[in-house]
């Protein structure tokens, strides 16, 4: 037993060299050298470093303005994750980001629906809730799910209306999420 309590110098060699060729943790980059890594022509850089900003830095505004920028962005990957680290990191936004990102909801691909829904919860947007009312209607059960829970949190109780026929789908959790949603609308003043 006490032998398997010492290490072997050719144990300790080995974790040696293991964490010289490869070190814990890699240097993290600036915020400075995240936010200049945005306008990479490479999305997967793009979408990298919103995610490190949103991770490392999710009290900093800095960025904010280059990845509103990036919500009208040719390339779908790096729209989604840009409004959806807006919404996370609860951003101010104005009308124009705020359509940009309603653009995602008219999508065919429900990803990029379903991020656009997610990242209008995060932001000040009741400007959205007519974009958001048709999906309510949508084939898909998550996107209307989606739907009923953005419009828990952007609605009014006005939107209740909308929200009421849910209550008679074959789907319990299309159902669940309408009653919850209406709960919610009903609450506000």
């Amino acid at each position: 037993m006490k032998n398997m309590l010492k290490p072997s110098l050719a144990g300790m060699l080995l974790l040696a060299l293991f964490t010289l060729a490869f070190p814990a943790q890699a240097k993290e980059k600036t915020e400075e050298q995240l936010i200049q890594e945005l306008a990479s022509p490479n999305a997967s850089k793009v979408t990298d470093a919103l995610q490190a900003l949103e991770k490392q830095y999710p009290t900093s505004t800095n960025g904010f303005a280059a990845m509103k920028k990036l919500l009208t962005d040719d390339r779908a990957k790096v729209r989604r994750k840009a409004a959806r680290v807006l919404g996370v990191l609860h951003a101010e936004v104005d009308e124009a980001n705020i359509q940009a990102i309603c653009k995602l909801l008219k999508s065919s691909d429900v990803d990029e629906m379903t991020d656009g829904l997610k990242a209008l919860r995060g932001l000040k947007a009741p400007s959205a809730v007519p974009e958001i009312l048709p999906l309510l209607k949508h084939p898909n059960s998550h996107i209307v799910r989606d739907a009923c829970r953005t419009l828990a949190v952007l609605g009014n109780k006005e939107t209740i209306t909308s929200i009421e026929p849910l209550l008679n789908s074959p789907e319990a959790a299309v159902k669940k999420d309408a009653q919850d949603a209406i709960y919610i609308l009903k609450q506000k003043p």
